[in-house]
């Protein structure tokens, strides 16, 4: 029997109780509530002694345990409102409230981590309701983001689900309507949930959801829109044939994504970087593509939309890989490809105080990680980090103000590729790690 953990915040755990007697669900639950994110700290403890697996109740608690312990190797998934759930409540809120339109509607439990609940594919842009766009997801920084949203007259009102943060709003003086799951809701929630625990365990497979996004610009005519969206979706269809594979393709907004069970035992670089070259061969135009791994469909989607994200800050038709809660592993198509470990606290404080973007710093790291006596110029670093040699002369500089690195003349069987960038005639400038006090400052003792 499985037995699960199931973490709730105080006012929620009543209509979660009487669900959880449902004895249908075959299972033994183990409620846990917290009142303080930082309470789930010793609920975690106790966890790993006698948990399969930990439900959250919304996204909260399930952010919080990644981000607290990123080595944690429990299998955790959050029990939401499944899509056609949220579209009953906007639905209903527009028949009670038809005078408010709803693009003035904070929702506060509409996120990246949950993918909006794919609200967008079913709403237009001007008819959707505000989401909650920052990456760092606790009561405090979700107030502030409604602080602010209201402060600037974005908004007239709050859908919440952040039960504890309710007392918050009310200080502020923000108006708000409370929604919370009904217990139908709740045990559609956990029975979906646990049967895709189920699956993965007897099927031994892992779910690899890949996110193609097409960035259309302003000067991108309508009519060009729909010749690459219907180009991309005739390449995935031929694509899914010629290579025998059987996924799913779903369309939204400038956005396809596509779903797979993929084998644990299959090697899988070697099929994502095929397809990432057949993209390249045959979209002409540009795209930007997030990959994510994950046995359950939720953190898959969540992996590829962070690694999307990175993509589109890398600015090429290229892709990003993520696998594991804070890493990605990219870009695809380079030989060298470094691993960014957003779970480096040292690493995060260092940039946010030299004014450095952190996924540069990250990937640094990983450069010296495969190879500390790698020499650096400010064009191969810029090459390496689609940055501006610019850009990265002020990254070197920083690093040597700092002595993190040394100037330094090439050798004799260094990188023939370096030695043939030539400034005005004179080879470039050259670097290389400090080896101790880069460790230092950046690997934790």
């Amino acid at each position: 029997m499985i037995h699960v953990a199931i973490v709730s915040p105080e006012k929620s755990l009543e209509p979660i109780e009487k669900v959880l007697q449902d004895p249908s669900f075959d299972c033994q639950f183990f409620p846990y509530i917290y009142k303080d994110l930082k309470d789930i700290d010793g609920i975690y403890e106790d966890c790993k002694k006698k948990c399969d697996v930990i439900f959250f109740s919304g996204e909260l608690g399930y952010h919080y345990i990644h981000q607290r312990f990123p080595d944690n190797r429990i299998p955790c998934a959050f029990t939401a409102y499944e899509t056609i759930d949220v579209l009953s409540i906007l639905l209903q809120f527009q028949i009670e409230h038809r005078d408010q339109p709803l693009n003035r509607v904070f929702c506060d439990f509409l996120t990246e981590t949950n993918h909006f609940m794919d609200i967008p594919k079913y709403l237009p842009e001007k008819s959707c309701p505000i989401f909650y766009k920052d990456h760092h997801y606790d009561y405090k920084h979700i107030t502030e983001y409604a602080k602010n949203l209201w402060s600037k007259g974005k908004i007239d009102l709050i859908l919440s689900r952040s039960i504890n943060n309710l007392g918050q709003l009310d200080q502020l003086q923000i108006p708000y309507i409370a929604v919370f799951p009904n217990e139908e809701m709740i045990r559609s929630s956990i029975q979906h949930a646990l049967d895709e625990l189920r699956l993965g365990s007897i099927a031994e497979q892992n779910l690899l959801s890949i996110f193609l996004r097409l960035p259309f610009t302003e000067d991108v005519e309508k009519e060009e829109q729909e010749y690459r969206e219907a180009t991309v979706y005739k390449f995935l269809t031929e694509y899914r044939k010629e290579s025998h594979l059987h996924f799913d393709i779903e369309k939204g907004f400038n956005q396809f994504s596509i779903l797979l069970s993929i084998s644990m035992e299959k090697d899988l670089m070697p099929m994502l970087q095929e397809f990432l070259s057949a993209c390249r061969k045959n979209l002409n135009f540009p795209f930007r593509m997030g990959i994510g791994l994950s046995h359950s469909k939720e953190r898959s989607r969540y992996y590829a939309e962070h690694a999307l994200l990175e993509s589109n800050r890398y600015g090429r038709n290229d892709a990003f890989f993520m696998e594991e809660e804070g890493k990605l592993l990219g870009p695809l198509s380079q030989k060298l490809k470094l691993l960014a470990d957003y779970s480096n606290p040292k690493a995060i404080q260092f940039a946010k105080e030299q004014g450095i973007h952190e996924s540069n710093i990250l990937k640094l790291i990983s450069l010296f990680e495969n190879d500390p006596l790698q020499a650096l110029s400010a064009q191969y670093i810029a090459e390496l980090l689609a940055i501006t040699p610019r850009s990265a002369s002020r990254i070197l500089a920083k690093l040597l103000q700092l002595k993190l690195i040394r100037q330094g003349q090439l050798e004799e069987g260094e990188s023939l590729q370096e030695k043939k960038k030539m400034r005005h005639g004179r080879p470039a400038l050259h670097f290389h790690f400090e080896e101790e006090a880069f460790r230092k400052t950046f690997f934790m003792e």
